[in-house]
């Protein structure tokens, strides 16, 4: 496993810490057996969740497409879907 220290700006990260209370409000804390009770998940989970779901071709084709719009390019995309 790779441990990864991020900067996100703070809007992003007020995105996931609202989405985190969002979830925790829906679905209520957990307990374990003879356990405290705390909230199902954390804004640091779901930004790793986010993190891990992408494949090589997902992270090129986002990236891909993000270039283009700051750069601009005669070339066909990477990804065939975004035409």
């Amino acid at each position: 496993m790779i441990t990864l220290s991020l900067q996100l700006p703070e809007t992003v990260a007020a995105e996931f810490y609202q989405a985190a209370d969002q979830l925790n409000q829906r679905y209520g804390e957990a307990a374990p057996p003879g356990g405290k009770p705390k909230p199902l998940v954390d804004a640091k989970t779901l930004m790793a969740f986010a993190l891990a779901r992408h494949d090589s071709e997902d992270v090129c084709a986002q990236f891909d497409f993000a270039l283009r719009l700051v750069r601009g390019s005669a070339e066909p995309p990477f990804n065939p879907v975004i035409k």
